[in-house]
């Protein structure tokens, strides 16, 4: 801090007690009402106000996926899903499905843009392909699909 300059400071009540220690305390016993209270307040002629409970948060709007659904179930089976969502589906990383979409081994997906989508119905009929009784049919689908080692 510049000395040169000199910093003003507010003194408290208390600070200052010691120089007007032989002064008498005087207290106010009048309300002192600020002079913005409207005269219907003062009065008692404004309606009081009675709180109310806080508005609960508003949900998001979202655009529906088909303007009109036949039924609750064909709207979830078309509901697009993110690659994170389809990842946590499918119990495999973002990285691996972004291998399939490269080497035409996933489920089925929408490109809407630079975004990717895939729908439950796309995912369901991926792993209903890929759902084997035995150890046999898995080895055989392994290499169907490439997988072989």
């Amino acid at each position: 801090m510049n000395p040169a300059r000199k910093v003003k400071r507010h003194s408290s009540a208390e600070q200052l007690a010691f120089a007007f220690a032989d002064a008498p305390v005087q207290q106010l016993s009048v309300a002192v009402e600020p002079a913005c209270v409207p005269l219907a307040i003062k009065s008692g002629l404004a309606p009081t106000l009675t709180p109310v409970a806080p508005l609960a948060p508003r949900k998001q709007l979202r655009r529906p996926t088909k303007l009109v659904p036949s039924s609750a179930e064909a709207t979830q089976q078309d509901r697009r899903l993110t690659v994170d969502e389809t990842a946590a589906i499918l119990s495999v990383s973002v990285k691996t499905l972004e291998a399939w979409r490269r080497l035409g081994k996933g489920p089925m997906f929408v490109k809407l843009g630079r975004s990717v989508r895939y729908t439950m119905r796309a995912l369901n009929a991926f792993t209903d392909e890929r759902t084997v009784r035995n150890s046999a049919e898995g080895r055989l689908l392994d290499h169907t699909f490439g997988n072989h080692q």
